[in-house]
């Protein structure tokens, strides 16, 4: 799958701005999903990386690594100018105008199609953020999962957002109303990061779940 992320390269930034980094994740991994579907026509590219450099004075520039089959791409760009935006809304509106900026022409550069296809097909992508509602849900450790008596449901989900990421469990009961709902991590919105919360849900028995890290030794119990 192609991976597109934006690094921000500037320097002297204060320590809490890198607490914040994660905040576009969200919006590149819906929109590389989405892209991948499409046959983009670069000959093994599988990734376009983004410098932002904070430096007005600095030009944009393109290198492929044949190698590793990455375009790189430097830029004046100061990453803040996401970060300063208040809304999620706006986030997205300001990360459309990067990919379209910066992205798009470096698809053109190395991609064998043509212009007009290619920003069909971003486009589409880049709707596709707003149509997931700006966030990433999904099921783990192979959930649902019924308890013993096979009258309760359990689901264990993630929740990826701008803000960041939760890890939630919930359960529902014979009639399909939902009795727990329990918040069991909150952590910056970054797959790295929160993969190690992804494990496994178990039914100890009707009144008591287990959810265990496959990585880690973290773990938690959730009481019905």
């Amino acid at each position: 799958m192609l991976d597109i992320k934006f690094y921000d390269w500037g320097k002297n930034r204060p320590k809490k701005h890198y607490n914040r980094l994660h905040e576009m994740r969200i919006f590149e991994l819906i929109f590389v999903k989405k892209l991948s579907e499409f046959e983009m026509g670069l000959n093994g590219i599988q990734g376009i990386e983004i410098y932002c450099l904070a430096n007005p004075n600095k030009d944009i520039s393109y290198e492929l690594k044949d190698t590793l089959g990455e375009i790189r791409i430097s830029v004046p760009y100061d990453y803040m100018c996401f970060l300063n935006k208040e809304s999620t809304e706006e986030k997205y509106q300001h990360f459309c105008e990067l990919v379209r900026l910066y992205v798009v022409p470096a698809i053109e550069k190395y991609s064998t199609l043509s212009l007009s296809v290619i920003l069909a097909y971003v486009e589409e992508a880049l709707h596709e953020i707003k149509k997931q509602n700006y966030e990433g849900i999904f099921l783990i450790g192979k959930t649902p999962r019924k308890s013993p008596n096979r009258k309760k449901l359990a689901i264990l989900k993630g929740i990826h957002r701008s803000e960041g990421f939760q890890l939630r469990c919930e359960v529902y009961n014979e009639k399909g109303l939902r009795i727990i709902n329990q918040l069991l991590v909150e952590e910056v919105g970054n797959e790295v990061v929160y993969s190690r919360f992804l494990g496994t849900l178990k039914w100890e028995n009707e009144n008591l779940i287990v959810v265990k890290s496959k990585t880690s030794s973290w773990t938690v119990e959730v009481h019905v």
